[in-house]
């Protein structure tokens, strides 16, 4: 860093400021603006297992934020990064690439072993930074939407309904390795909360969807997992969706690999959407076994 930039703590520096810098930074998004309220910026850190102590921060003499990564620790020898961004003005300064070797390293430091990540295939520059650091490529990412039309195959195996607690603690318990980190327990967990709607989790022959209903013309899938090759389980769950919701669009967000759930969606006619990410990780040489 030269004498105009300070690399800092995040929990070093004002919320407020982290949340201002991150809506400039997400404004001009692949997928359309990002806005972050005050009142949901706790949310966004806890659905994306961010910690502050341990992400880093880019900020210019007068303490004005201007690119941030924020990291999740997440157990098991493993961090994640959750989001990184600069503001549309300090792009080009390289403060992505030291940022990027800085988190790296001191995840190595920590002892962990891999460090993985969640990014559009069409965002160019950043996916060649972080082929550039050593990240390749896990698994796709695709969504999924169904809109309101005709019935689809009929619902043959019996579906049961289970409080939010128990889905969670099946996506815990259930061994089930590879996913992203918004469809895992502690991400779900953060979305149960006072006022921020309530969530639903069905299951089926060894696969679990959990969903928000709220908008009963837009339903939400937050998760769906199942790691049977045959995917039995998951297409029942999304004939039972469709049958229960005829009249509203069903929509997966681009978190869902196609070989934990994503193929039974495509198999009973959800439209995939264009954009895809991928999930990224990188091999750590962790400093305290070396030691």
């Amino acid at each position: 860093m030269t004498d105009l930039y300070d690399l800092r703590a995040a929990d070093a520096i004002d919320g407020e400021a982290l949340r201002e810098a991150f809506n400039a930074a997400f404004a001009d998004y692949l997928i359309g603006p990002m806005t972050v309220t005050p009142d949901s910026w706790p949310l966004l850190l806890a659905r994306q297992g961010a910690q502050l102590a341990a992400s880093r921060v880019v900020v210019d003499r007068d303490g004005r934020v201007l690119a941030f990564a924020l990291i999740a620790p997440i157990g098991a020898g493993r961090s994640r990064l959750a989001t990184m961004g600069a503001r549309p003005d300090a792009r080009g300064g390289g403060h992505a690439p030291r940022l990027l070797d800085r988190v790296v390293a001191e995840a190595e430091a920590r002892g962990e072993r891999t460090m993985e990540l969640e990014v559009f295939a069409r965002n160019e520059r950043a996916l060649a930074l972080y082929r550039s650091r050593g990240f390749e490529p896990v698994a796709e990412l695709h969504g999924y939407t169904r809109l309101p039309g005709a019935a689809g195959a009929p619902v043959e195996d019996r579906i049961d309904e289970f409080g939010l607690a128990d889905a969670v603690a099946w996506l815990e318990h259930g061994g089930i390795e590879g996913l992203p980190f918004q469809q895992t327990a502690p991400s779900i967990a953060a979305l149960n909360g006072p006022g921020r709607g309530p969530l639903k989790a069905w299951r089926c022959a060894g696969a679990q969807v959990i969903f928000s209903d709220a908008d009963p013309q837009r339903v939400t899938l937050q998760a769906l997992v199942d790691a049977d090759v045959r995917q039995h389980g998951a297409r029942q769950l999304a004939r039972a969706l469709a049958a229960h919701y005829p009249q509203a669009t069903l929509r997966m967000p681009q978190l869902l690999r196609p070989d934990r759930g994503g193929d039974a969606l495509a198999g009973e006619g959800w439209q995939t959407e264009p954009l895809h990410q991928l999930l990224l990780r990188r091999t750590l040489v962790p400093k305290r076994a070396a030691g």
